[in-house]
């Protein structure tokens, strides 16, 4: 299992250190890039103020292409192709050198048929250097069936083992961070790291177990002293973790939470002080997708005289509706947000518990199958009736129902916005008979 803080006063310490994901938790959901197209779209870098990214075509070729950043929206537009970084053969994410105007890549070799870290320098406003691979410790010779010679105690290549992907800089350009599935890890991909030694890269060094797992962890994303990246230990997906900088090596990892993940795969983060976006499959049917953040808007909940048809004696009124708590796609875990708006909602129940039972219905969205949003929808009435009963309301007088994608407030939803309607648990306080 991928080691997490669970303990409160762990929590505290981790959050009182800025993290670019922060700012996006409360309030907030990830939305579809409009850059989008109906095939992959994923391995985002950044590059002069721009998000340089991957499209793979129907026929499984790749285009690299660019997108500015719309920092007012946190939106990317005016994507184009830019064909001279697809003609470097750049495969996956990137690591860019801004005081040496340099990127460093996993580019495929045929003649060691392998994965191999490269780089190029930018000479023009699109024009690059021929690619160039790294010169990295232990690396020797290749035999004629594509294995190196073994040096200092490494292979860096075996049949069916792969070599280097999705680099990032960290440490001022002394290191670059990257993903491989080396013989001699903890499991599957590992997160690993070489450091610079005058013109040439130290032997690969392990990222360490606090990152680290028997499964596998790619899409390393370096900023100030935290490592981004995605691990698929949880729950056979990939989710994002972050971890803070500790001497020479990385913290516990954290997973970023339901804001951030989801039940499909979710990875390559990447942002900077003002900008955060990632690659995510849960939009299903159109491939992988860039995700960026937006303020969710909720609508008011209604007061309980506005509930009402007309003035009446409280103690006369059978049902009032309290359509309250809006969920994450695919999540059954209320954000900071809604459990403020949970202690009015207990407050209320209070004046209401003598002569009255209450049912709290659960409600998703029209995504999914039938089955599964059956399921979802039970879980999220049963987190309502949990965190009120941790509260005092009788577990006794709360009755749980659950409708999955039955009841569409939005029959019709298209937009992010109108499937986050359909998200929602209601709760009715009903007279005693």
């Amino acid at each position: 299992m991928k080691k997490i803080l669970i303990t409160f006063l762990a929590l505290i310490t981790f959050f009182n250190v800025s993290a670019i994901h922060e700012k996006y938790i409360g309030g907030y959901e990830f939305l579809p890039s409009k850059v989008n197209t109906t095939n992959d779209d994923y391995a985002m870098s950044l590059l002069n103020g721009r998000v340089i990214y991957s499209v793979k075509d129907a026929v499984g070729g790749i285009k690299i292409y660019a997108a500015e950043i719309k920092e007012s929206e946190i939106e990317l537009e005016n994507a184009q192709e830019v064909k001279e970084m697809t003609d470097l053969g750049i495969f996956g994410t990137f690591a860019y050198d801004e005081s040496l105007k340099k990127i460093y890549f996993s580019r495929y070799e045929k003649s060691t048929k392998n994965y191999m870290l490269y780089e190029s320098t930018q000479t023009g406003e699109r024009t690059w250097t021929s690619p160039k691979r790294l010169k990295i410790a232990g690396l020797d010779s290749y035999r004629k069936d594509g294995s190196p010679l073994v040096n200092a105690g490494w292979l860096y290549r075996a049949p069916g083992m792969s070599g280097f992907f999705n680099p990032t800089l960290a440490d001022g350009g002394k290191r670059i961070y990257f993903s491989s599935d080396f013989p001699v890890g903890n499991g599957g991909r590992d997160i690993w790291y070489v450091e610079k030694e005058g013109n040439s890269w130290s032997m690969p060094k392990n990222a360490g177990r606090n990152i680290n797992t028997k499964g596998n962890e790619d899409y390393p994303f370096v900023i100030d002293d935290k490592l981004y990246f995605a691990s698929d230990t949880e729950n056979g997906d990939f989710d994002l973790f972050v971890s803070i900088k500790d001497g020479d090596g990385w913290g516990i990892a954290v997973a970023l939470g339901g804001t951030y993940n989801s039940s499909s795969d979710d990875y390559n983060l990447i942002g900077t002080e003002n900008t955060i976006f990632f690659v995510s499959g849960r939009n299903s049917g159109n491939g992988d997708d860039i995700y960026r953040p937006e303020r969710l808007l909720i609508e008011p909940c209604p007061t309980l005289a506005e509930s009402r048809n007309e003035p009446e004696p409280i103690i006369q009124m059978k049902t009032f509706p309290w359509k309250l708590f809006y969920f994450d796609f695919d999540k059954d875990v209320l954000t900071e947000e809604f459990l403020i708006e949970l202690d009015q909602l207990y407050n209320t129940m209070l004046d209401f518990m003598q002569d009255n039972d209450f049912v709290i219905r659960g409600h998703t969205d029209s995504r999914g199958s039938d089955s599964y949003n059956m399921s979802l929808s039970k879980r999220r009435a049963q987190r309502i009736q949990k965190l009120l009963g941790e509260k005092g309301i009788p577990l006794s007088i709360m009755k749980i129902e659950y409708f999955g994608k039955t009841q569409l407030v939005v029959p019709n939803a298209e937009t992010e916005e109108e499937h986050a309607q359909n998200r929602r648990v209601e709760v009715d306080i009903i007279r005693k008979e």
